[in-house]
């Protein structure tokens, strides 16, 4: 399964990361799990919003790939 680092929607200040595993499907992504710097899965208890800015984020990397920190594959 493939993951991306992105920006913990949790962090006000944008500076922490989560490490995002995801199903790819037809229609976006299906986040599976959001691992913080503690290795807790914070995913469960995020708001619909926080989860689409992940999901947001995971896409817009893959449409337009960063010479770092592009989505991986597991």
């Amino acid at each position: 399964m493939p993951s991306h680092a992105c920006i913990d929607p949790q962090d006000q200040y944008a500076q922490a990361e989560v490490l995002v595993t995801f199903e790819t499907m037809a229609d976006g992504v299906r986040l599976v799990s959001a691992h913080d710097t503690s290795d807790d899965d914070i995913l469960p208890g995020l708001e619909d919003l926080q989860r689409r800015a992940l999901e947001s984020e995971i896409l817009d990397d893959y449409r337009h790939p960063r010479t770092s920190g592009s989505p991986t594959g597991s």
